[in-house]
């Protein structure tokens, strides 16, 4: 009867801990349940409303994304649409590309194919983490973090960048370190920031990292979520964590850099310095189908990711929308930061209510998504993913906003 009664009380407290890591989650706001609360969500398909909200795709994919998809479509043998989980060709397309394009060695068999970045930073808070440990994230963050870490059944800490220059601040990272710190997450270039964190700051990054790591006794692990490590302007490099600190991971997603959201792939990377890699290995395939269910790659975009790792959007078509918004916000008396990658600009709200000012932009057709819920107020944030047409349409209504912000000013 005893033990009964300890199983039925250990299971209780695995499901009433189970509900709070739910509830937590639940409880943190997404971008789209705060646009289903704005202007936004009831007036965005109405034929004259530009959307400035999200990353969504405005314009096609680069040539020949479409061609490969359908080359690899047609089955070859009759497990071809099979549960796949490292094809050895989608490894060695990832492994030959990291080494020519940004210069990073990492063996094809330690490539971990999964279904776009966030799957990828599920598996290692899944893989890293216990209940109460804390989570390190850089703020503002991309929101889902927060509700990933909860999930995990972790403690995310947020940390801001430097309020001037958006860079990381060593010093408060390293005063947030406690002995319940199991991993930091970084995200370069930022989302929503635009920042890339240099070399010398990764590498002092690094050095923080390793200090705290010994002085607890244990390894603080780094994300490394690069998914906009392609999206960059001016011919900068975008500087891995992953080459300066041994414990480390590099999550990718290609999604952004095909403009294809919904054709998921990306994958989990370990940098030839990770001690033990053969235990990494071993827990990384027994996560790799299932961090919140089935959650195997997909086979198909494995098969195409030859052909397609050559392929990303039109950078200087992108970079000339960044170029031509800046100088037209900029003239109209907008105040803002140049983006050194990302597909966003970070704009300061002209009225200290960030929300206000978008619902003001709102009535006037265009859509933005403001600082307040990403966790970075008095600002908004614009997506150059739109097209010619709408940011065309759109600069005549910023300017109309601006004077409307003046005018009351002066009443």
């Amino acid at each position: 009867m005893a033990q009964e009664s300890d199983t039925k009380a250990n299971s209780d407290l695995t499901t009433h801990i189970f509900s709070s890591r739910l509830l937590k989650a639940i409880k943190v706001q997404t971008p789209s349940e705060f646009l289903a609360k704005a202007t936004y969500m009831s007036r965005k398909h109405e034929p004259e409303s530009i959307d400035f909200t999200e990353g969504d795709a405005h314009e096609l994919p680069p040539p020949g994304f479409v061609e490969a998809i359908q080359r690899w479509s047609v089955p070859q043998n009759e497990s071809w649409f099979g549960y796949k989980e490292n094809l050895p060709e989608s490894r060695a397309a990832v492994s030959s590309a990291l080494k020519t394009q940004r210069g990073i060695s990492i063996a094809p068999e330690d490539i971990f194919m999964t279904n776009g970045s966030l799957i990828g930073i599920v598996i290692c808070l899944q893989m890293l983490t216990e209940m109460g440990d804390e989570v390190i994230i850089i703020t503002p963050p991309w929101l889902n973090y927060r509700r990933m870490i909860h999930v995990a059944g972790a403690v995310p800490v947020g940390v801001p960048v430097d309020s001037i220059t958006f860079d990381l601040d060593l010093d408060l990272i390293a005063a947030a370190i406690t002995e319940r710190t199991r991993a930091i997450i970084v995200n370069s270039p930022h989302n929503p920031t635009g920042k890339i964190f240099s070399a010398i700051t990764l590498e002092q990054l690094a050095n923080v990292l390793t200090n705290a790591s010994n002085r607890y006794g244990k390894p603080i692990y780094l994300i490394s979520d690069e998914t906009f490590s392609r999206i960059v302007f001016d011919r900068r490099t975008c500087p891995s964590p992953t080459q300066f600190y041994p414990f480390s991971f590099l999550i990718y997603g290609y999604s952004k850099a095909w403009m294809a959201p919904g054709q998921r792939i990306g994958y989990i990377a370990l940098p030839p310095t990770m001690p033990e890699r053969e235990l990494m290995r071993r827990v990384i395939s027994k996560l790799q189908g299932s961090p919140f269910g089935w959650c195997f790659p997909s086979a198909l975009m494995q098969y195409a990711l030859a052909d397609l790792e050559q392929l990303t959007i039109d950078i200087d078509h992108l970079q000339h929308k960044r170029d031509w918004m800046v100088k037209a916000l900029q003239e109209m008396g907008y105040k803002l930061h140049i983006p050194e990658g990302t597909f966003f600009l970070l704009v300061q709200s002209p009225w200290s209510d960030d929300c206000a000012f978008a619902e003001l932009l709102a009535s006037h057709d265009v859509f933005v998504f403001p600082g307040t819920p990403q966790e970075i107020p008095g600002y908004f944030r614009i997506s150059l993913t739109a097209h010619e047409d709408m940011i065309s349409r759109a600069l005549p209504k910023f300017q109309a906003a601006i004077e409307h912000v003046a005018a009351n000013a002066l009443a």
